[in-house]
């Protein structure tokens, strides 16, 4: 009892500093604050954000929000927060910026690597009772890949103020790989991978809540 107590109120402590963290992000915009709620990172910080509220909230009311521990929530939610820090570290930052800079900022601090590294934790401290079959696994995905669509058709419909196409990021602006196949490859290729770390996720899961 006294350990969920502690997790729910490091939830709710961390809680109140990543909304602080984005509401800083947001409000030091003079420009454009719409791109906020555009960007991934943000959305998956947001729900990360969400998560922590009601599972602190659960946490001293029980009953209220039970759906916090179901292990398909806490898969996809984890999975979402995942691919934001695989992605920027991996792929935006080598390849935009040439070198890993978790501590530039803030921001990036928090929303690229602090939010997944707590989101992590509680994934494997807080225990489900459901299951989730393998091959539903993947359709945790439904959401990354509603996001790649709306990016591209806000990027082909919708301008920033300088001009330019209004893709979310480079690599998801088709313009970038030469052709449209090659973007589609790339794209099969980071569902296939992240397909695989949610089953992954899963199995861990599984394997965690049932010997420890």
């Amino acid at each position: 009892m006294k350990n969920n107590v502690l997790k729910g109120l490091l939830a709710s402590v961390y809680a109140m500093i990543l909304l602080m963290v984005l509401i800083s992000n947001f409000t030091s915009r003079t420009s454009e604050s719409w791109r906020f709620f555009y960007a991934f990172t943000q959305q998956s910080n947001i729900i990360v954000l969400i998560w922590l509220v009601l599972f602190s909230v659960n946490v001293f009311s029980p009953k209220r929000f039970k759906f916090v521990t179901n292990k398909t929530l806490m898969v996809a939610i984890t999975t979402y927060i995942s691919i934001t820090f695989f992605i920027v570290t991996f792929i935006l930052e080598p390849f935009y910026l040439g070198k890993f800079s978790p501590a530039s900022s803030t921001g990036e601090l928090f929303l690229h690597n602090l939010t997944p590294i707590v989101m992590w934790i509680y994934f494997f401290t807080v225990k489900t009772k459901d299951d989730l079959p393998l091959k539903k696994t993947p359709l945790v995905l439904i959401y990354p890949l509603i996001y790649v669509i709306l990016n591209l058709i806000i990027g082909y419909t919708v301008t920033y103020e300088d001009g330019s196409m209004a893709f979310a990021y480079g690599f998801t602006n088709p313009n970038n790989y030469g052709n449209i196949f090659m973007f589609i490859i790339a794209i099969i290729g980071l569902v296939i991978v992240f397909s695989l770390f949610s089953i992954s996720l899963s199995k861990l899961k599984k394997w965690i809540d049932t010997n420890i």
